[in-house]
């Protein structure tokens, strides 16, 4: 495998070991090297739910990005929320570190899976809602429906989830981009 340096955007410099580039739409933290796989996620519905004005992880969130850290997974955060309430909430919730790349304030949401398809060719999306399975899927991108966000699994998988899961785990990157490990009743 062919190991190729990681891209942090928005600096001309080549990355370093540990780099974290905060700006208006997005941060990339440079700490994975060669990997050609990678999961995207959503924030609201999916990392963390929303209550009485604050924010909280979803269970098993903060498993699974120890679980793609230790597995070198690049865990993608694509959003319509601005960046600066991303990481706000990720630093109270305390996993930014487990954040490699957040995509803020995403008006395509399609067009930014493709791109990001184009530098992780192993690239999986789990997500809580119809409409984001839908452009994973027009993006050409492994999508998965994470029911534990409040919709429930059946409409996710009449959306085009390839499965549904209802939990988040340490496993759950690792599993989702090697392609088609799940089982076949559809539910990981």
């Amino acid at each position: 495998m062919a190991f190729r340096s990681p891209r942090v955007r928005g600096v001309g410099a080549p990355p370093v070991r540990r780099l974290c580039v905060s700006v208006r739409r997005y941060w990339e933290t440079a700490v994975f090297v060669g990997s050609d796989r990678a999961v995207a996620l959503g924030w609201d519905g999916t990392l963390v739910v929303r209550e009485r004005g604050g924010a909280r992880l979803t269970r098993g969130a903060d498993e699974l990005l120890r679980g793609a850290r230790a597995a070198s997974i690049p865990v993608v955060v694509l959003t319509r929320t601005t960046v600066e309430r991303v990481a706000f909430e990720a630093r109270r919730l305390r996993v930014a570190d487990g954040l490699s790349i957040v995509i803020a304030g995403v008006g395509d949401e399609a067009a930014e899976l493709r791109a990001l398809a184009a530098e992780y060719p192993c690239l999986a999306r789990v997500v809580g809602s119809e409409e984001e399975i839908r452009a994973a899927r027009g993006a050409g991108v492994l999508a998965f429906g994470f029911s534990g966000g409040g919709v429930p699994g059946a409409r996710l998988r009449a959306a085009g989830a390839e499965a549904v899961v209802s939990r988040l785990d340490r496993a759950l990157a690792l599993r989702v981009t090697a392609r088609r490990l799940f089982t076949v009743s559809g539910e990981l």
